[in-house]
């Protein structure tokens, strides 16, 4: 086979999985939300609304000096919410899609793709309104969206390994679905969530940074507030998280299909 006849081999299976994952979304959606409006709008509502209740308990409670509390607070879990919507979801993706595997054309990590692309349009489209509504309200505006928007794609990706690992582990052992919500609340604290890393004691400091959301809490308010902090984050130590975590839970899920007998 020539190399001009593999790169259309390439193409045409690149465009047959990219209307497969289209197709998985209008089907995620339809199964998740219905045919109603209402339920279309809840997929934007629920982390806006979760992120303003969020917010406002920090902002009546006066937590941040330096920074508007609301929108330091209701930003930030905007955030989490990608990491936790798509890490908890990730235990049941595998079972209620059982059935569609059977399409030699649909593979387990399309199921994810088309489940993880939803949530991540979802909560950018949350996190901008949210924005504009500060901007209409206050005043305030953005320093840097790019690096707001950088900071969500790569909280998606980050967890999109964890959660293919996570699937994986389901599937093998029972009891792994109640540990990864537990996970998802215990590592909470510990995020990047409630703090920044110049808040912190320099002996934390540098311990704070080993866990890899914390770069990504880092690169969205220097989006927010850059000239207002000093920021900490590391791109390169966060790819190498993501790279090592899509590699584990590809190959976990290449074991899990051949476990469930569809290959």
């Amino acid at each position: 086979m020539s190399f001009r006849e593999e790169v259309a081999l390439t193409l045409r299976g690149a465009r047959m999985q990219r209307r497969v994952i289209g197709a998985l979304i209008i089907r995620e959606l339809h199964s998740r939300f219905g045919q109603h409006y209402f339920g279309y709008i809840w997929l934007f509502f629920e982390p806006l609304l979760l992120g303003s209740a969020i917010g406002l308990l920090h902002y009546l409670s006066d937590h941040s000096a330096i920074f508007g509390p609301f929108e330091f607070f209701a930003a930030g879990y905007i955030l989490y919410f990608i990491y936790r919507g798509i890490l908890n979801r990730a235990t049941i993706a595998i079972r209620s899609n059982l059935h569609l595997l059977y399409h030699r054309t649909v593979t387990l990590p399309d199921i994810f793709f088309a489940r993880h692309l939803i949530e991540t349009i979802s909560c950018i489209g949350v996190m901008f309104v949210f924005m504009f509504a500060l901007f209409v309200v206050n005043g305030v505006m953005v320093e840097d969206p790019t690096k707001i928007i950088l900071a969500f794609i790569g909280m998606a990706l980050l967890t999109q390994g964890l959660a293919l690992m996570a699937a994986a582990a389901t599937e093998a052992m029972e009891g792994v679905e109640r540990a990864v919500h537990a996970f998802t609340y215990l590592t909470l604290p510990i995020c990047g969530m409630f703090f920044l890393v110049e808040w912190l004691p320099e002996s934390l400091q540098e311990l704070a940074l080993y866990v890899p959301m914390v770069h990504l809490f880092e690169l969205m308010r220097d989006g927010q507030f850059g000239s207002r902090f000093q920021a900490h984050y590391d791109i390169g130590y966060v790819a190498a998280w993501i790279l090592v975590t899509h590699l584990l839970g590809l190959a976990a899920l290449r074991i899990t299909r051949q476990r469930l007998g569809l290959e």
